[in-house]
């Protein structure tokens, strides 16, 4: 009886590994695509290495994978591509990163307003090591970012811009640039000078005179008025106190 379980239990594992076997999709190392010009209607068919780049110019895809499924099975294609677009003048972005299928090429179509491209078959082909991407190369498409993540970054800057804009400017004032200004000072002196000998020798002359001349007696004036008024009011004050005690 264990003889049997055994021999049972081993029966089992073999079947389910054979199906596994059967099961398990094979790689390829290219995979037959089709094109399609949205504007013109043209359509080719390409050989794709995986690994390797087409580009239709500001667009271009990358296959990275593709396998397909063993005779036996129902046919299915799969392929694993990333596609790039930098149109209209802006930074190259990733529009589609995923698995494509031969045999539901709408289930995710690449949504580009020119070009369309779709797997028809995964196949093994001669490949030149020069159509190879060397594995930098790889890397830094695997950094480029998507169309939604630019697009937040464009928000987030246009916010930035219109906080700027909302935020009133001060001008910097610039004692030393003030200080060392480039005056002819020398001149202004001549020309001050030059006035008051004017006004001087013309008294009939209509250009104004320096005014600061007058400036210090009627200073001088008003400050001898001011004195003699502060005396008498003194001497009154004091009058009135003496008249009050008395």
């Amino acid at each position: 009886m264990k003889i049997n379980n055994a021999f049972i239990l081993s029966l089992g594992v073999n079947i389910c590994f054979s199906t596994m076997a059967l099961s398990a999709e094979i790689s390829t190392n290219s995979a037959l695509m089709q094109s399609m010009d949205k504007v013109t209607g043209r359509v080719n068919k390409i050989t794709v290495p995986v690994n390797s780049k087409i580009s239709y110019g500001d667009f271009s895809l990358v296959l990275r994978a593709c396998k397909k499924r063993p005779a036996e099975e129902t046919p299915e294609n799969f392929a694993f591509v990333d596609v790039t677009d930098k149109s209209f003048g802006t930074d190259e972005y990733n529009i589609f990163r995923g698995w494509m299928l031969s045999s539901a090429p709408g289930i995710n179509a690449i949504e580009h307003p020119i070009y369309d491209v779709w797997l028809l078959e995964c196949v093994d082909s001669d490949v030149s090591n020069a159509e190879i991407l060397s594995q930098e190369e790889l890397d830094r498409r695997d950094n480029i970012p998507t169309k939604d993540s630019l697009q937040k970054a464009e928000d987030i800057s246009k916010d930035k811009k219109e906080e700027l804009k909302e935020e009133p400017t001060k001008k910097a004032i610039h004692i030393k640039e003030f200080i060392n200004e480039d005056r002819d000072i020398e001149k202004e002196i001549r020309n001050i000078s030059h006035i008051e000998e004017k006004g001087e020798n013309n008294i009939d002359d209509e250009t104004p005179q320096n005014l600061l001349d007058f400036a210090k007696p009627k200073l001088e004036e008003d400050d001898q008025t001011n004195e003699s008024n502060k005396i008498n009011k003194d001497d009154e004050l004091s009058k009135a106190i003496d008249e009050e005690i008395i």
